[in-house]
């Protein structure tokens, strides 16, 4: 079950594609590429290449959080569109765009027999 809240402010770092970090890599990434404070709370999403995986990380009351869902083979999640902005790293979301990407599987092929 997921322990996060709407109350939380949301970032989507792309461009991050490695899935096999672990918690402190990817916070570590958080810290140095944008410049954002990792340990107040935030948010942060990051998703593979082929869009079968996301995880989220975070750190709240002394603990560090990831949370990360996969889907099954022929299942993605929907495409991120962003302006590729020069400079920006990352890029704010909110709660109801969150859901709507985790919750909202993109098929990338039917077959019908």
């Amino acid at each position: 079950m997921l322990t996060i809240s709407g109350l939380k402010n949301f970032y989507y770092i792309p461009g991050v594609t490695d899935m096999r970090c672990g918690y402190n890599r990817l916070l570590q990434i958080v810290k140095q590429m944008t410049h954002h404070d990792p340990f107040n709370g935030d948010v942060f999403v990051f998703m593979s290449k082929d869009r079968r995986k996301v995880k989220m990380v975070h750190f709240e009351n002394h603990a560090y959080y990831i949370h990360e869902k996969v889907f099954t083979n022929g299942y993605r999640f929907m495409l991120l569109e962003y302006r590729d902005e020069k400079g920006v790293l990352s890029y704010r979301m909110d709660w109801k765009d969150l859901v709507a990407v985790l919750e909202s599987p993109v098929v990338k092929k039917l077959r019908l027999k």
